[in-house]
């Protein structure tokens, strides 16, 4: 679908969605432009929005949303994601089957050390770890507490369920607070 086409229509469509989800993104953070219900109908605000875009980033301003235009709300809005957006979720272990017993060395271990010295900023019952990328000292003992809370076996073993629910905690203490 050319987009030139969605201008002053009723339709519901997927690329007004996409186009009034990212004006609205931009507008959370510059406050010259205007919020949007993200509701796929190019109506009169969807127009006013794209109007003080072209003013405020792309002139001219002629409420037309060609390539052109396209392209620099996605530009400017990509922009803001990396400036402002959630960072893409980081997966550290190995594909398949993986674990860390206890006294194991592997770089995996370093970014759950680093992640416990976070928690037990905010965590009484977590201990700050040497940063080794071994699976020794207070690292195991961080690993049982995270597995006791997980509802898991309380091995003192990294493994994809620990990891996984280290992650969420670590997400909801730490990079939310």
């Amino acid at each position: 679908m050319n987009y030139e086409e969605v201008i002053g229509t009723e339709k519901t469509n997927v690329p007004v969605r996409s186009l009034q989800y990212m004006l609205n993104q931009l507008a959370i953070h510059d406050p010259k432009l205007i919020r949007l219900t993200v509701d796929g109908i190019f109506g009169e605000r969807t127009l006013e929005a794209v109007m003080v875009f072209q003013r405020e980033y792309h002139p001219p301003v002629t409420g037309v949303v060609d390539m052109g235009t396209w392209d620099a709300i996605r530009s400017a809005y990509q922009q803001t994601e990396l400036q402002y957006g959630f960072p893409p979720p980081l997966n550290v272990l190995p594909c398949g089957t993986y674990t860390a017993i206890e006294g194991q060395e592997c770089p995996p271990v370093l970014i759950v050390q680093a992640m416990f010295s976070s928690l037990s900023k905010v965590m009484t019952n977590f201990s700050p770890c040497k940063l080794s990328s071994c699976n020794d000292g207070e690292t195991p003992a961080n690993i049982r507490i995270v597995q006791q809370l997980a509802g898991l076996p309380a091995t003192g073993v990294l493994d994809r369920a620990t990891w996984s629910y280290l992650v969420q905690l670590y997400q909801a203490l730490v990079t939310r607070s």
